[in-house]
């Protein structure tokens, strides 16, 4: 089971605040969660209210291999929870190896020799 640690959309229209949940990758957005670990209100004026965690089990959830959102992992990183994610490549085609342009005193490969 992959476990990411992400917002649920919690409130009213216009007036919304976040609940920071471990969720199972599978599962939508405002779906079932495995645990609750903190809030996010960005209506909150005051900066020490308005990101609340539990920052023991963030750092327990991310040691067993969760894998943040954006959002969260800056939110984490601010709060002093480091987290250094592996970055894959994107699969797809595999990009040509580039190629310096020859020097000026060498002639282009495959051209014919005029003289």
């Amino acid at each position: 089971m992959a476990v990411k640690l992400r917002f649920k959309r919690m409130g009213r229209s216009n007036a919304s605040f976040f609940r920071l949940s471990a969720i199972d990758s599978r599962s939508p957005r405002d779906g079932r969660v495995i645990e609750e670990l903190g809030y996010y209100d960005t209506r909150n004026k005051d900066q020490a209210k308005q990101f609340v965690a539990k920052l023991d089990r963030c750092r327990y959830w991310l040691d067993t291999g969760a894998v943040p959102s954006e959002t969260v992992s800056s939110l984490l990183k601010k709060s002093g929870i480091e987290h250094r994610q592996l970055r894959l490549p994107k699969p797809g085609k595999p990009k040509a190896a580039v190629q310096p342009p020859p020097a000026q005193g060498e002639k282009k490969e495959g051209a014919a020799a005029t003289a």
